[in-house]
């Protein structure tokens, strides 16, 4: 499906909507993984769990939008979309450690998230 959704905006000259599936298409399990790590307590071990896999499917998801080829009314997109997943990755890659040290320590997540949140509106609202 992602394949496919870069091949289309290649071959339509990428416009908005192409851009938004390519992005949506690539970040929807990262969207899925995130949520599911919010809805667990942040002390136990089923939030240890989710963080991995938030980390794992970003990191697929950068992976991807690396390899797209996008039109250059995408790339400013794409660019923001990335920093979202970069902020996603080395966040989750602290919050992971801090919680394996003993005793574990804090680590503020929350803000992390809300960064890369608003790198990702801010990459969405010029496709709307």
């Amino acid at each position: 499906m992602i394949a496919a959704a870069a091949l289309l905006l290649l071959l339509t000259g990428g416009g908005a909507g192409d851009c938004v599936r390519l992005l949506q298409s690539s970040t929807v399990p990262v969207e899925k993984a995130l949520a599911l790590f919010e809805s667990k307590p942040v002390n136990s071990a089923a939030a240890l769990l989710a963080a991995r896999e938030v980390r794992a499917r970003a990191q697929e998801a950068r992976g991807r939008l690396e390899a797209a080829r996008v039109s250059a009314f995408c790339a400013p997109s794409r660019s923001e979309e990335l920093i979202y997943l970069n902020h996603l990755t080395l966040g989750f890659t602290g919050w992971i450690a801090a919680r394996e040290r003993r005793p574990p320590r804090e680590y503020d997540l929350a803000s992390v998230i809300r960064r890369a949140r608003t790198h990702r509106a801010r990459g969405r609202s010029r496709l709307r």
